[in-house]
């Protein structure tokens, strides 16, 4: 997980974290660096935060009946776990 770096932004004022990458792009001799994101993390400021709330989260959107959002949440838990070799359990 050496390669990802976590990035602190706002939008409207509300501070978020992304889990993500730089990738060189452009011609030879104007490259530049990109941002790539992987997994947003949301609220989160770390992945072990994340990890950790995530799974009560997905129960929670489920017992209240939002299964899509349950749905999305739990892609981004696999996609999270995924790249930082956690195993599910």
């Amino acid at each position: 997980m050496s390669d990802y770096i976590i990035r602190k932004v706002t939008s409207r004022g509300t501070p978020s974290y992304q889990l993500g990458h730089y990738e060189m792009q452009g011609e030879q001799g104007k490259r530049r660096s990109v941002f790539k994101v992987d997994v947003h993390l949301g609220e989160y400021a770390t992945v072990g935060d994340a990890l950790h709330v995530w799974p009560g989260e997905v129960d929670r959107l489920r017992r209240i009946g939002r299964e899509n959002k349950a749905e999305k949440l739990e892609h981004k838990l696999e996609r999270l776990r995924e790249l930082s070799g956690v195993e599910q359990g």
